[in-house]
């Protein structure tokens, strides 16, 4: 026999010689079966069933994992005199409060107990183990998802929450998802993660670096869930080597769902002004999303005015992704000569249905004069408007010149007619003679 084998045996001899017959049992315990993170009563019987009376009995607990002392609770009783087997004051039923820890995984567990006395006539002393039922029931879910929809094209920190609700901890645990399609993927890892401990109320966050497509479809998609964990289910009486079995695998399949498309980008770009003072401005959808029922306004702001009792707000209708348009403005700058910025306010319908609201803030050069191209404009104008004069006035003389000419060939030949018609009278005069 070994040495710990011989020591064994010599306690238990031991405790033989000095138990006089003395039985301790439980009685019951409440409640039964007890859960991780209760309080637990339990009511243990004394019975003397030997021939003599044993004095001055005391019945101590001593809290070992997963029990714990509560405060203000006694962990000793004094239970005085216990009469012989005989007598009617042999037994006694004493009742103590233990807590049982969180993290404790179903079965059964020994809670010791110490029964001894001061009696130097009849001085007992014995240890007993008695055996308590605890339950565990693991169990989790996903709690929460950190986002409710992906823009295409952008990648996105996607969180899952996940809580153990159950009352034992979640051991070894591993969460997986994936979309319809594959329309979502991780960028940078897989789609699988381990948790090796989930406490009993306690969340663990995973986290994923995803992506979408720019071309996806805006729309709502199925997110499938997959969490898997050690679901420990029985145990055998664990003493103080402690052995656990029929351990198994649990899965907890749910699904969610998530939105793909929303909000859009814009950009604005000066175009020209013109010589009435009209701003023309181009307006872009530069984002992955198409953006419905769009205006586009220039709220009240210290560097620009509204002039001429003009509209600050114009409507663009819808404007596709990569579509543009082009609005116009009557602004009056607060001081020329200088950049000044412009604030303008883009509104629109995402593709989900939301009304949204865009700032753009534009660096604008304030000038009284025109562009260069409406100068160059205006001197073509007047060019072309001297040239248009001379020639009236190059034909005006020519035609003053033409009747000129005319009406002085009339005078020469009136004038040639009457000297004839003098010459025949002269001679008609002679030849009357």
């Amino acid at each position: 026999m070994s040495s710990g084998n011989a020591f064994a045996a010599t306690t238990l001899d031991t405790n033989r010689s000095l138990d006089k017959g003395i039985n301790v049992n439980l009685l019951n315990q409440d409640p039964d079966p007890v859960k991780p993170g209760d309080v637990l009563e339990v009511r243990i019987s004394i019975e003397n069933t030997g021939y003599s009376d044993i004095e001055n009995c005391y019945l101590e607990i001593k809290p070992e994992y997963p029990f714990r002392a509560l405060s203000g609770e006694k962990l000793t009783e004094n239970i005085g005199t216990l009469g012989k087997r005989s007598e009617d004051d042999r037994r006694r039923i004493v009742k103590f409060k233990l807590g049982i820890e969180n993290d404790v995984n179903e079965g059964k567990y020994p809670l010791k107990v110490y029964l001894y006395s001061t009696d130097n006539k009849n001085k007992i002393s014995l240890t007993r183990e008695l055996t308590i039922d605890i339950d565990s029931e693991s169990n989790a879910e996903i709690e929460y998802i950190n986002v409710e929809k992906l823009i295409p094209g952008e990648k996105t920190k996607l969180t899952f929450g996940i809580k153990n609700v159950g009352n034992s901890p979640l051991k070894n645990s591993m969460f997986s998802w994936e979309c319809t399609n594959d329309l979502i993927l991780p960028v940078g890892s897989s789609n699988v993660k381990h948790i090796n401990l989930i406490d009993v109320g306690e969340t663990a966050n995973v986290s994923f670096d995803v992506l979408t497509n720019v071309n996806t479809k805006p729309g709502l998609y199925k997110l499938d869930m997959v969490l898997t964990y050690d679901d420990i289910e029985e145990l055998q009486t664990i003493t103080e080597g402690g052995t656990i079995e029929n351990q198994k695998r649990k899965t907890i399949e749910s699904k969610a769902g998530i939105y793909i498309g929303g909000t859009t980008d814009f950009d604005i770009s000066f175009m020209e002004k013109s010589p009435e003072g009209a701003y023309t401005f181009s307006v872009s959808n530069i984002g992955n999303n198409g953006a419905n029922s769009v205006k586009i306004s220039v709220p009240l702001q210290e560097n620009w005015t509204i002039t001429d009792g003009g509209s600050n707000s114009v409507i663009l209708g819808n404007l596709q992704k990569g579509d543009y348009t082009i609005a116009d403005f009557n602004l009056k700058p607060k001081t020329l000569g200088q950049e000044l910025p412009i604030k303008f306010e883009i509104s629109y319908t995402s593709s989900d249905g939301m009304r949204q609201v865009e700032e753009n803030v534009l660096s604008l050069y304030a000038s009284s004069t025109l562009p260069v191209s409406s100068k160059m404009s205006e001197e073509s104008s007047g060019s072309s408007l001297f040239s248009y004069k001379l020639i009236v006035l190059i034909l005006l003389g020519a035609a003053g010149i033409f009747i000129y000419r005319i009406r002085q060939k009339k005078i020469k030949e009136k004038n040639a007619e009457g000297n004839l018609t003098d010459e025949n009278q002269m001679e008609e005069e002679k030849i009357g003679e």
